[in-house]
C-alpha cells in the first residue's frame, strides 16, 4: 500500500515536469518560426519596394502559400544577390523584365539550380504523386544527367515575360 502511495505521488510530481518541458518546448517553437518568418517577411517587404510586380506575383505562387504551409521567401532563390554597384536601384526597376529573367535562368542554369535543391531533392521525389508526363520527364533529365530545375521549370514563383520562349530557345535555357 505504501509503495502505491509514493508511485502515485511520483506520477503527481511529473505530470507538472513533463507538462512544462512540452509547454517550453511548443513555445520556444513559436517564437523561433515566428521570428524566421518576420524575417521573410522583412526580406519580402524590402525587395517589395523596388520589385512590386514580382512580390506581387510571388505572392500568388505556390512558393508563397500552399497546402503544406512551407514558405519560401526571395532570399531562398535570391540569396547574395547583388544590386548595381551593391545598392539598391531607384523605386522602379529599371532593367526589363525578360532581361532579369535571362539573367536568373542562366544563374540558376549555371549552378545547377542549387537554390532549388536547398528545398527540393530529386532522390525524395515521389513519382507516384505527379502526373505520368512528369514522371517520363523527369528520369529521362536523371537519366541524362541534366538535373537543372530551371530547365522546365520557369513561371513558378514569377510570371514568365512576354516572348521568353524563342529567346530562352535561343539561349539554350529551354
Amino acid at each position: 500500500m505504501k509503495l502505491l502511495l509514493i508511485l502515485s505521488i511520483r506520477e503527481q510530481i511529473r505530470k507538472p515536469i513533463y507538462s512544462g518541458f512540452f509547454l517550453s518546448l511548443i513555445m520556444f517553437g513559436m517564437f523561433y518560426s515566428s521570428s524566421v518568418f518576420s524575417e521573410d517577411l522583412k526580406v519580402l517587404q524590402d525587395c517589395e519596394s523596388c520589385h512590386t510586380e514580382q512580390a506581387s506575383e510571388f505572392q500568388e505562387s505556390v512558393h508563397y502559400i500552399n497546402r503544406t504551409g512551407v514558405q519560401a521567401g526571395c532570399n531562398n532563390c535570391h540569396a547574395g544577390q547583388k544590386h548595381k554597384n551593391g545598392k539598391k536601384t531607384s523605386k522602379v526597376v529599371k532593367k526589363k523584365r525578360l532581361d532579369m529573367a535571362i539573367s536568373e535562368w542562366k544563374r540558376f542554369k549555371a549552378n545547377n539550380s542549387k537554390e532549388c535543391k536547398t528545398c527540393h531533392s530529386a532522390m525524395n521525389m515521389d513519382f507516384a504523386k505527379q502526373e505520368p508526363r512528369s514522371v517520363e520527364r523527369h528520369e529521362d533529365s536523371f537519366n541524362k544527367g541534366k538535373t537543372s530545375c530551371i530547365q522546365c521549370h520557369k513561371g513558378i514563383s514569377h510570371h514568365l515575360p512576354s516572348g521568353w520562349k524563342a529567346i530562352a530557345k535561343k539561349l539554350d535555357l529551354h
